[in-house]
């Protein structure tokens, strides 16, 4: 059996990955994080840089790797995309290749904006494995997206790319390539490794079995623990596997404490002081919630790789006497929304009352962005940030329940306060991620007319639900402390 670049990987990060990647896949979690979303636009884009390119095709054709070679031994190719390369029962496909003389570079190609110290073990196998196989390796070079880049229009990206030489970092880590995979190879002959959910699980990526291992895990894995990096490997060392298990005097965060405590009890910890500050906020109550993309390749003028740029938002308005009114703002149109966005939220928000969000780093960030953008609007969205009141420190601060596993994230947040909202009832819009895609989804024709506008109520249906969501949120925290008083 041949392994894959993508199969190392998730062994490097961790074994049971790898097993549970090769033996049992209908174990896996469909996740598809921004960078999956931007990964394919960067390379073909990237591509571009090389105008003589030949492509290997994977499927539908010969096969890769002869094809490969025939490219190779061709003296009048210069570029190679996608040449396949096999060698110690490993099979890696390299984006890019170019003649130097008698040898090649090895170029690859991340959407990322820097060289990470991952890319250089993703590199590593390639390389290995391609020198393995007999290509002569000139230089090595990672090609990575320029934060600094800004887009003019007229499609000119010149400048997009850069290129960095990383032949002496993959070299010095490379020899440890065909021990890995002998190592990995004993990890699938064996049974599923027995290793439990810590940090881990999200780094360098988004494990699409961490559901699975939430399962068959403790009920309450102590790589929940918020911020646990330090202690968690402490506690799993000294076979602590639950939460509910961890010897008092082995913790020293309050915060982990009290998560400790209140699974103990199995009940929810609520503070009166919750109540308090939030009655004290003054009317009207703007509730605000902001989506927003960033491209990895800018499609509009004057802007950057990866900067934040808001297409919508959502305002739930609650009056004294309890009314609740509800506005919002979404731009499908493919056009730069970000003037209409700021007018419609400046006009919106008025001048007083409260702006209540719920993480306001983002919120506040997005705003000062709008105001360095549009100098007539700047005093008034800078006004909005002095007015914002940050929902979520009140949440972690003074609330607690055993079912939200260690996140205070609204959507495991809402479930304990709020239960009959729910983001399951929303259509293909659930999450953040989902509205970024469905979002490009729109703006790039990539649905049928009755598509786009199914997919544009469901944008607007999650969105409004994320500040509904801090209404009841807030209303609870109100209700449940007057109770608990």
């Amino acid at each position: 059996m041949r392994l894959t670049k993508t199969n190392l990987m998730a062994g490097l990060q961790c074994p049971k990955h790898l097993h549970l990647m090769i033996r049992h896949k209908e174990h896996a979690s469909k996740t598809k994080t921004p960078a999956s979303i931007t990964g394919e636009v960067v390379e073909e884009h990237a591509e571009r840089e090389f105008s003589d390119g030949i492509t290997v095709k994977r499927f539908g054709g010969d096969d890769p790797f002869e094809q490969t070679q025939h490219l190779l031994d061709d003296s009048s190719v210069e570029t190679i995309f996608q040449a396949a390369f096999t060698a110690n029962d490993v099979e890696v496909f390299v984006d890019v290749l170019q003649r130097v003389g008698d040898q090649w570079d090895l170029i690859e190609i991340k959407a990322a904006t820097s060289v990470k110290d991952h890319f250089i073990d993703d590199v590593s196998i390639q390389a290995k494995t391609a020198e393995q196989a007999g290509l002569a390796i000139n230089r090595i070079k990672l090609m990575h997206v320029n934060n600094q880049f800004v887009y003019q229009g007229d499609h000119d990206y010149d400048g997009l790319f850069i290129q960095e030489d990383i032949t002496d970092k993959v070299k010095a880590r490379w020899s440890v390539v065909p021990k890995n995979v002998e190592d990995f190879k004993q990890v699938l002959a064996g049974p599923e490794p027995e290793v439990h959910i810590t940090g881990h699980c999200k780094q360098p990526y988004l494990c699409e079995f961490r559901q699975y291992c939430e399962t068959v895990d403790t009920k309450y894995p102590v790589g929940l623990l918020p911020r646990g990096h330090r202690i968690v490997p402490t506690l799993l060392a000294n076979g602590i596997t639950d939460i509910r298990d961890i010897p008092f005097d082995m913790l020293n965060s309050d915060n982990h404490i009290r998560v400790r405590n209140v699974t103990i009890e199995g009940k929810a910890e609520l503070l009166p002081e919750a109540g308090e500050i939030l009655k004290q906020l003054d009317y009207p109550r703007y509730y605000l919630d902001f989506e927003s993309i960033q491209f990895a390749i800018p499609i509009w003028e004057g802007t950057q790789p990866y900067q934040q740029l808001p297409f919508q938002w959502s305002c739930h308005i609650e009056n004294e006497n309890g009314d609740l009114e509800h506005e919002e703002f979404l731009d499908v149109s493919g056009n730069d929304p970000r003037q209409d966005f700021a007018e419609a939220l400046v006009k919106t928000c008025k001048e007083d009352g409260p702006i209540i969000v719920y993480n306001q780093a983002f919120e506040k960030m997005v705003i000062r962005s709008l105001a360095e953008e549009f100098s007539d609007l700047s005093s008034q969205l800078l006004a909005l940030n002095e007015r914002i009141f940050d929902l979520l420190p009140i949440v972690q601060t003074y609330y607690y329940h055993p079912d939200m596993r260690g996140s205070w994230s609204i959507k495991k947040v809402l479930p304990c306060l709020a239960p009959d909202l729910k983001y399951s009832d929303l259509g293909d819009v659930q999450d953040g991620t989902q509205a970024q895609q469905s979002y490009l989804d729109i703006i790039r024709d990539m649905r049928s007319t009755d598509g786009k506008e199914k997919l544009t109520q469901d944008l607007l249906s999650y969105c409004k639900l994320d500040t509904l969501a801090m209404v009841e949120i807030s209303k609870s925290l109100v209700k449940q402390s007057m109770t608990e008083d």
